[in-house]
């Protein structure tokens, strides 16, 4: 078919363009994020922008705020950890860390041992108990 045809029926060829136009808001650019916005952001809305915008300076950003939030990102597991201590966990042993699960979306109390040992975890809300598996893990960075 042609581009002009319009139909068997039609008297005049079809147009090209479609014959409309865009209100004015349409073409105003969105506000700036600013990065005081990221310290309104929940937990998950940062693992979000840090996992989905890879090399994006909204990726440092969110990362900085994790780290400001006692989050520390371990360079070999590729995960964010923190100490359970720290979430406010009554049940939790002394020396235990929470990781945030990028499979699940949610965090799971760590129960790796040493080196590269895949993480593998119950809900940080569980409570479950587990050794201290997960000293010297972490990169401060």
């Amino acid at each position: 078919m042609y581009a002009t045809f319009a139909s068997p029926w039609a008297d005049s060829p079809a147009q090209r363009d479609p014959e409309f136009n865009l209100p004015q808001c349409y073409y105003m650019q969105p506000p700036a994020l600013k990065t005081g916005h990221f310290s309104k952001f929940q937990l998950e809305t940062l693992f979000y922008i840090f996992y989905n915008m890879p090399r994006d300076t909204l990726q440092a950003y969110a990362a900085t705020e994790l780290y400001n939030r006692d989050w520390r990102y371990h360079k070999d597991l590729k995960l964010w950890f923190t100490r359970a201590s720290r979430q406010g966990s009554q049940d939790t042993q002394k020396g235990q860390y929470i990781y945030f699960d990028i499979q699940d979306w949610k965090k799971k109390v760590f129960h790796g041992a040493g080196g590269g040992a895949a993480p593998g975890g119950a809900d940080a809300n569980d409570g479950d108990e587990t050794e201290d598996a997960a000293a010297g893990l972490l990169h401060e960075s």
